[in-house]
């Protein structure tokens, strides 16, 4: 990455110069001479730079850690990929961790890993598969639950980093040469099953952006085991493993377990699962105290691949969540749909900010309208670009509304308008009626929807329905 500036900074600093970081001269022929400190980075150099060299400079570098932290994203958003089609082949359970845990460890680094679950029943913790320990270490990897920083992790279920192990009492020592850690919980639903712990030998060799990597495969760990115990429950009663129940699994799994709270603010979401399990996901990412990041998506199909798509959906929203750009954001999520998807495949939705001040934004690709609800009465807001995984590259358009004390946005899959009735849809117009008659309450309007569909419609459903509402209450 840093050859690619070279020709850059020889036109900007004009004389010989070295770049020195972590000790290291990784650019550039100069090691002795003046030094200045720019970011991670130490230049050194001959003669003077002007005060605007060196904020061109400052600029120029902030450019380059960018490129890094794009690049490094790109790498672990395709090995992510990799898991989840190793997870949809044939290949066993323990075989798909192992390859887990290789590609961990070329993206974060570690000298140490271990994958833990809980026996609940006798209130352990052990290691089912690890990397870089002794046999007679192996051994070791059995705690009680509570015991050592896996321990704590599981207990509390919150991911953990210790930059020096040497000055944290509850560390349980295995290793020597460990300086620093990170475990992060592995859940299935609201249960955390286990953890997945990395060591390495330096001091401070973790940050937010490991927690975040090492999170996304904790969440595709969490697949695997589920699937591996379905189908282990199932064997010992004698019955086969049905797509139906094993992709509802994998979908609810990405669903969240709680409506988030935003100040001034009724959000809700909620998904009813048809007989046939589709791909319907929503969330909500906190991004500071003023703003929250929305998702509603509809994948394409049935089934396992739809619910294997829905993970890979939501493990690029892990990673990706912090990027301001919603257009960005929402360019990166099609680039990578299309590259895992087939030609059949693709996803629709909104993807949307809220600030605390009422205004939102959003991208739509091909997704249903959204109802907006002013002054008591609802109206569709047309508009929308191209769904997600149909071209490498697509145009999006990122539209604005203002949502006042008093006013109202509700989202909703194609399942809450398409349901047939009878020979007839249910309709828009009357999801709008019912929106419209209790908007100030989003539970009583999901209630009210499905209650009516159920007396119209029957209460098998032939797609899944998901309904989230964010109203402006006010102070």
């Amino acid at each position: 990455m840093i050859e690619e500036f070279k020709p850059l900074l020889d036109a900007i600093i004009g004389n010989p110069w070295g770049l020195r970081k972590d000790g290291k001269l990784v650019a550039g022929e100069v090691r002795r001479g003046k030094r200045i400190q720019i970011g991670k980075f130490t230049l050194i150099y001959h003669g003077n730079l002007p005060p605007e060299t060196i904020k061109t400079l400052n600029y120029l570098f902030e450019a380059m850690a960018h490129c890094e932290e794009h690049q490094r994203n790109s790498v672990a958003l395709e090995k992510i990929r990799e898991v989840v089609v190793k997870l949809s082949s044939s290949v066993g359970w323990k075989e798909t961790l192992k390859v887990l845990l290789k590609t961990i460890k070329s993206l974060i680094s570690g000298k140490f890993l271990s994958i833990f679950l809980v026996n609940r029943r006798e209130k352990t913790i052990y290691s089912i598969l690890s990397l870089g320990y002794e046999k007679t270490e192996r051994e070791l990897l059995h705690l009680k639950i509570g015991k050592g920083l896996v321990g704590w992790v599981i207990e509390k279920g919150k991911p953990l980093i210790i930059r020096d192990v040497r000055k944290e009492a509850r560390y349980f020592e295995i290793k020597k040469e460990t300086r620093s850690e990170l475990v992060v919980p592995i859940r299935v639903g609201r249960k955390i099953i286990g953890a997945i712990n990395v060591e390495d030998t330096r001091i401070g060799s973790y940050t937010e952006r490991e927690v975040k990597l090492l999170e996304a495969f904790a969440s595709i760990a969490g697949v695997v085991i589920e699937r591996a115990r379905l189908y282990r429950s199932l064997l010992e009663h004698r019955l086969t493993i049905k797509e139906l129940e094993v992709a509802r699994k994998i979908q609810s799994h990405f669903l969240p377990k709680k409506t988030p709270r935003f100040k001034g603010f009724k959000i809700y979401g909620r998904t009813y699962p048809a007989r046939r399990v589709g791909g319907d996901y929503y969330n909500f990412f906190r991004r500071g105290r003023d703003s929250l990041l929305f998702i509603l998506a509809d994948v394409s199909g049935k089934g396992i691949p739809a619910a294997l798509l829905t993970s890979f959906l939501h493990s690029a929203m892990v990673i990706f969540k912090d990027e301001r750009s919603l257009i960005t954001l929402a360019e990166k999520l099609n680039q990578l749909v299309y590259s895992q998807t087939e030609a059949n495949q693709f996803i629709t939705g909104i993807l949307g900010e809220i600030r605390r001040d009422g205004n939102l934004e959003y991208v739509n690709f091909g997704h249903n309208y959204p109802i907006l609800i002013t002054d008591k009465k609802a109206t569709m807001v047309e508009g929308s670009d191209l769904v997600m995984g149909i071209k490498p590259y697509a145009d999006y358009s990122l539209r604005r509304l203002v949502l006042p004390p008093g006013s109202a946005l509700y989202l909703y899959t194609d399942g809450a308008v398409e349901e047939n009735c009878g020979g007839q849809e249910f309709g828009t117009e009357n999801l709008m009626r019912i929106i419209e008659e209790n908007w100030e309450n989003p539970p009583v309007v999901v209630r009210s929807i499905i209650s009516e569909m159920n007396q119209r419609c029957g209460r098998e459903r032939d797609d899944d329905i998901t309904i989230l509402g964010i109203v402006h209450a006010g102070n």
